[in-house]
């Protein structure tokens, strides 16, 4: 069994992630890097991916986070 920790960080320039839509991002995700991987092992489990916003991209952006 193989264990592979991957980490991205997008240039803020390039991110079309949406605050309100991280969950479908992240489902994306897991989704392309599932395929990708199953191209080299014949199983495939992926146990966390999240998606983190800069702190710096979420100001100005109160309006589209959801009431809580």
């Amino acid at each position: 069994m193989y264990s592979v920790q991957v980490r991205v960080d997008c240039l803020e320039r390039f991110s079309e992630v949406l605050v309100g839509n991280v969950e479908e991002i992240e489902g994306m995700i897991e989704s392309i890097v599932s395929t990708a991987l199953l191209e080299l092992f014949d199983t495939v489990q992926v146990e966390d991916v999240r998606v983190v916003a800069p702190q710096k991209a979420l100001m100005g952006m109160e309006s589209l986070l959801p009431n809580e």
